[in-house]
């Protein structure tokens, strides 16, 4: 390695601080042999994986089924489904589950936040192929 020869500047000083001590001596020996920015990027993608918390992504849609419309809340585990209409709810659970999505259902109460009359949330149990109901 060629340190004396390795020019590190001030914004690279910065995340050079940041790091642990086995990630320093990494960054030494990437900056030698790969390029400084090449260094740098590795590193920052690692404190990026480290320091950002990964949030439950959520889908929130609307379907017209019929003349009534479903609000449906999709999280990775789970299904919240609003509507004016059992009779919907069950429709569009009936094609999910066609579909190849497994579904539990959850004893839930309705909120203040729910603005239809029905709520019926379920649990993904996993996906398969699809169903054929004939």
């Amino acid at each position: 390695m060629k340190l004396n020869e390795l020019e590190i500047f001030e914004d690279d000083f910065d995340l050079f601080v940041a790091l642990d001590d086995q990630d320093k001596i990494e960054f030494l020996f990437d900056a030698t042999q790969v390029g400084l920015e090449a260094a740098t990027i590795k590193q920052v993608g690692k404190l990026a994986d480290r320091y950002i918390t990964k949030a439950p992504i959520v889908a929130v849609q609307d379907f017209q089924v019929g003349p009534y419309r479903l609000a449906v809340t999709q999280y990775p585990d789970k299904i919240h489904i609003n509507s004016n209409s059992l009779k919907a709810i069950r429709k569009f659970i009936d094609k999910l589950w066609n579909d190849g999505l497994m579904l539990s259902r959850i004893k839930t109460k309705k909120t203040a936040f729910d603005m239809y009359r029905y709520l019926r949330v379920y649990n993904i149990i996993g996906k398969v192929q699809p169903f054929c109901s004939n």
